[in-house]
């Protein structure tokens, strides 16, 4: 290259420096300018270091001054600490040993929902100014009413899942009839009428039939000495469960005027109970001359007892079906009946009960033998009932002979009730009690009635079940327990006031009509008790007979 001042070339020289011998690794420490050697970075004196190495300081850099490392001004640590940064190479740019991305903020934090938490904490604590007793009151009544609603939830959603049943009614409802009252059973709940502290007081009329001696060793039947239960032959015996209109007793008495509405106990008893009942009934109303006749259709399941109600979960209303209403139903009064005759001691001659029965004909060997108390309530001028009451048996306890209502409760299978009786009788006896009274609430609460209004002293419950879930004909019976009506009653919580409260509102919306023929059904799929009027002849052409839709 030419020689010009512009391209002189200046030889930059390379100085080997001095290196001594020592007896350990590295230069000696006097041979080492300490103040050369350390690395620099400016900092003043009201800095605090934190850290020998600051590999963070860009994660903190973004927040500026303030921050616990940070500097306040342009010669802090902040301002010359990039000697301690690492620099990567230009294809590395994108990387970094450190994440110093900040985490993303959800919009609804734990941290603020902590925050709530401890507001609503704090107002709860403080409700009125209060942290004593008043504050724990309060506490407990917001917890009652979380859990109330969360029971509500769960079981809307249940029922939303839930499919629906839809039950067939009791009776065919021809067009030409015409509704003439109309009850929601929820206004029943509430109706209310006035009864004294050892209730209702009747008026006896008479005493019929005679009572058998009820047999003790059923008493101690358990599931490991289960007794099989014996098919009754006079299950179909025409004087069972006679009608109103075919008693002569009740004829007579009508004639004579002794009140002015008359019934049996069990027509009764489903009246009261009728906000209980969710499978449709009926009864025939007669009124005639100022007196009203309540009567069950001859080819009618009014008779019929049901088995899970009111259950949770619906009992499917398929004929077919050995698990379906109808089935059930069937089976059901059928093992009722044998347990309430099987549970009596034949070696033992019954117990007169007063005049000979009036339902019974001499010398019929399918006459069965019941005790008939007829009553007389007085509610209002107006209304004075008649009743035919029924008793099923006598036993002698603790030196008195008392007067018994026997009936039988029946397991068809327990994994659809959910309750085993043989594993569960007798250990958890007050589960398996809880259990029946949920499935079977209305049942239950009519046996009470009748107990009630026919003055008994003790309610026999038998525990009936199948000796196979899929055999309906074979049963078994596993255990007896016994109870007092009136506390049974309060364990049911049915109350004598509401019961004659309910019996009024039907009797006073009943007197309101003109003569005539009536039909009172309870609609199987809504909580409603409605009243048609009929032509007078109904059901005296065997149209009860009539298939059912």
């Amino acid at each position: 290259p030419p020689s010009s001042p512009a391209h002189l070339t200046v030889a930059m020289g390379f100085t080997i420096p001095t290196i001594q011998e020592t007896d350990s690794w590295g230069p000696s420490a006097d041979a080492v300018d300490a103040d050369k050697a350390l690395t620099y970075a400016p900092f003043t004196r009201s800095d605090k270091f934190g850290r020998a190495a600051d590999w963070n300081q860009t994660g903190y850099a973004k927040f500026g001054a303030g921050n616990r490392f940070g500097g306040g001004n342009a010669g802090g640590a902040g301002a010359g600490s990039n000697v301690f940064n690492f620099f990567a190479a230009d294809d590395d740019a994108d990387f970094s040993l450190v994440d110093n991305q900040a985490a993303p903020r959800t919009r609804f934090g734990a941290k603020r929902f902590q925050q709530r938490y401890q507001m609503r904490r704090d107002q709860t604590a403080f409700v009125g100014g209060d942290v004593g007793q008043g504050a724990s009151r309060e506490r407990a009544r917001q917890q009652r009413m979380q859990s109330k609603k969360s029971q509500q939830w769960n079981t809307w959603a249940y029922n939303r899942s839930r499919e629906t049943v839809t039950y067939g009614s009791s009776v065919d409802i021809r067009p030409e009839w015409s509704v003439v009252d109309q009850m929601q059973l929820v206004e029943l709940t509430k109706q209310r009428f006035p009864v004294e502290r050892d209730g209702l007081v009747p008026t006896e009329l008479g005493e019929y039939g005679s009572l058998p001696w009820f047999d003790k060793s059923f008493d101690r039947v358990t599931p490991k000495l289960e007794r099989d239960l014996q098919s009754a032959k006079n299950l179909e015996s025409g004087n069972y469960h006679t009608t109103t209109c075919d008693d002569p007793v009740l004829t007579k008495l009508a004639d004579s005027n002794a009140g002015t509405m008359f019934a049996t106990d069990q027509m009764v008893a489903s009246i009261m109970c009728a906000a209980r009942s969710v499978y449709g009934w009926d009864l025939i109303v007669t009124k005639k001359n100022g007196k009203v006749f309540f009567d069950k259709r001859d080819e009618g399941t009014f008779d019929l007892l049901t088995v899970s109600e009111t259950a949770q979960d619906a009992i499917t209303d398929e004929k077919d079906n050995i698990n379906g209403v109808p089935s059930l139903s069937r089976e059901s009064t059928a093992a009722n009946f044998a347990f309430s005759q099987q549970v009596l001691d034949a070696n033992e001659q019954p117990r007169k009960f007063g005049k000979p029965d009036p339902l019974s004909t001499a010398g019929d060997a399918g006459s069965v033998n019941v005790g008939y108390r007829y009553r007389k309530w007085t509610l209002s001028d107006q209304i004075t009932l008649v009743v035919r009451c029924e008793l099923n048996g006598v036993q002698q306890l603790k030196g008195q002979t008392v007067l018994l209502s026997i009936k039988a409760l029946t397991e068809f299978d327990s994994k659809v009730t959910g309750m085993d009786w043989r594993s569960k009788i007798e250990t958890q006896r007050g589960a398996v009690i809880a259990t029946e009274l949920k499935n079977n609430a209305n049942k239950l609460a009519k046996w009470t009635c009748c107990a009630l209004l026919a003055g008994a002293d003790i309610l026999k419950l038998g525990f009936v079940s199948r000796s196979h879930p899929k055999s309906q004909n074979e049963h078994v019976i596993l255990n007896t327990q016994s109870y007092k009506p009136k506390d049974f009653a309060q364990q049911i919580n049915l109350t004598e006031t509401n019961m004659w409260g309910v019996f009024k509102a039907v009797a006073d919306a009943t007197l309101k009509l003109p003569d005539g023929k009536y039909l009172l059904v309870k609609d199987p799929n809504k909580p409603t008790l409605r009243t048609y009027e009929v032509p007078a002849d109904t059901f005296d052409d065997g149209y009860a007979k009539e298939p059912m839709e």
